[in-house]
């Protein structure tokens, strides 16, 4: 079954016409915390399909001191967050709470095939970060 990609609507359509897929998955993580680190959020399945990163927003209930978030692509066996940012930079996690923050995706995004995944990566100063929420937003190309 091959894929006639058309996002003029939210869906696409199967070759034989019989088949919608979602032209756009939404990917949301609960839970950033304090702690610097990387965290897979999405692991591509071996039926999958192939998407792209098409957008990334951050909120938050308390504001860091001067954290921030990116969003990577990680291929083959590398570890959450050793893989491509897919952000032209990073998004801040110490700005106004409960206004939603927007990565602007870089001019061409890695294709994200069997197997690849997506995860974050927070740093700087998290102190006093609380009810953190990331949604990433997936384009399926193929």
């Amino acid at each position: 079954m091959s894929v006639i990609a058309d996002y003029t609507g939210n869906s696409i359509r199967a070759e034989d016409a019989s088949v919608l897929l979602p032209a756009y998955e939404y990917i949301t993580f609960n839970g950033i915390t304090t702690t610097a680190g990387s965290t897979t959020i999405y692991v591509n399945p071996s039926l999958g399909g192939t998407y792209q990163v098409a957008g990334a927003t951050v909120t938050f209930s308390t504001a860091s001191t001067s954290g921030t978030i990116t969003v990577k692509v990680d291929t083959s066996t590398n570890a959450p967050g050793a893989g491509t940012a897919q952000l032209t930079g990073t998004m801040s996690l110490s700005g106004t709470a409960n206004t939603p923050v927007n990565g602007t995706v870089i001019s061409s995004p890695n294709t994200i095939s069997a197997g690849d995944r997506v995860s974050f990566t927070t740093a700087g100063t998290l102190t006093n970060l609380a009810g953190g929420t990331l949604t990433v937003i997936l384009k399926r190309i193929s």
